[in-house]
């Protein structure tokens, strides 16, 4: 009999009970982590809300999610577990936000970085992310502020052409195909 062999990392709806170990992650990477309920909230109340982890054979070690509201998807919230960072696993949690973005029908992504956060800027920046504007003291915890990003538009050719040269170094199941180079009919 063949011996069947578990996929390493898998991305995945989020579920109530994968809710604690978010938490665990937000509370080691975050000064601030989200709200005890917040997580539950989002995930029973808020049709707008889409949230992922990825699992590294079956343990999570990633989080991420999304509002869709019209044609945007806005980013909410990723992190990667302490000791898991640094090994691709961030790149492949937004590459899985971007993926989503396009299955759900956005055209632009947005979100806020901290500004002292040089690293998952230029992760966004590899994705074509550009920093269009500034959040003065949005983050309460130190009055940090946030960079405001953008995407280009997903369907622009050469957004296409680079989240499918990123999606080609990625090994994750339940990621997806790449986009279609076909513009959508509205």
């Amino acid at each position: 009999m063949p011996m069947k062999v578990a996929p390493r990392l898998l991305i995945e709806r989020m579920r109530h009970s994968d809710i604690p170990a978010v938490q665990a992650i937000e509370r080691e990477i975050f000064l601030s982590p989200w709200p005890r309920n917040a997580y539950a909230s989002e995930l029973s109340q808020n049709r707008q809300a889409h949230y992922y982890v990825l699992r590294d054979g079956g343990a999570i070690v990633g989080y991420g999610g999304l509002w869709k509201v019209a044609d945007e998807a806005h980013v909410t919230t990723i992190g990667v577990r302490a000791q898991s960072q640094h090994q691709g696993f961030g790149t492949g949690m937004f590459a899985a936000l971007v993926q989503r973005s396009y299955e759900l029908g956005a055209r632009w992504i947005t979100l806020e970085v901290r500004a002292s956060n040089a690293h998952a800027i230029r992760l966004y920046e590899r994705f074509g992310f550009k920093a269009i504007g500034r959040r003065r003291g949005y983050y309460t915890d130190n009055g940090e502020d946030a960079v405001v990003m953008w995407s280009d538009s997903l369907h622009a050719p050469s957004f296409k052409r680079g989240f499918a040269d990123i999606l080609r170094g990625i090994d994750i199941v339940g990621m997806g195909p790449p986009p279609s180079f076909d513009y959508p009919r509205s």
